[in-house]
């Protein structure tokens, strides 16, 4: 998909996630990129970039402090080829899975851990599983 394409699309999926959290969002840039980069990959043992669909960069919400407002915007960074290669290997519309990356990558803006995160994805997981939206 082109990355025009691939960023509409994005934004039509920020678009559909509820009023009441983005509501809450202050100072938060959406970048889409082709791939994680390099120093990503290499903080975890030169991973594969197949590996990394997101990326929550900043200071989540619970960890600020009065001083941290209006300064640079957090960032949450998208790696189009990983979910375009995601969706296709496990059969998930594209949509589905930029949302759910979305979701998770805003989660670790509100201050959940990799660990929460973990354990709702398990719960997606079943609802899929169980033929559930």
């Amino acid at each position: 998909m082109e990355r025009s394409d691939f960023v509409a699309l994005t934004g039509q999926v920020i678009a559909t996630i509820p009023a009441e959290y983005l509501e809450k969002i202050e100072n938060l840039t959406f970048v889409v990129e082709e791939w994680a980069p390099p120093e990503l990959l290499a903080e975890y043992d030169d991973a594969d970039p197949l590996d990394f669909l997101g990326e929550y960069l900043g200071c989540p919400l619970p960890e600020r402090s009065q001083g941290d407002a209006g300064g640079l915007p957090d960032l949450i960074a998208l790696y189009q080829g990983a979910i375009e290669a995601y969706a296709e290997e496990f059969d998930v519309p594209l949509e589905e899975v930029i949302r759910e990356t979305l979701i998770h990558e805003i989660a670790h803006y509100f201050g959940f851990s990799e660990e929460q995160m973990d354990d709702i994805e398990a719960l997606w997981q079943e609802g899929r599983s169980a033929g559930l939206p």
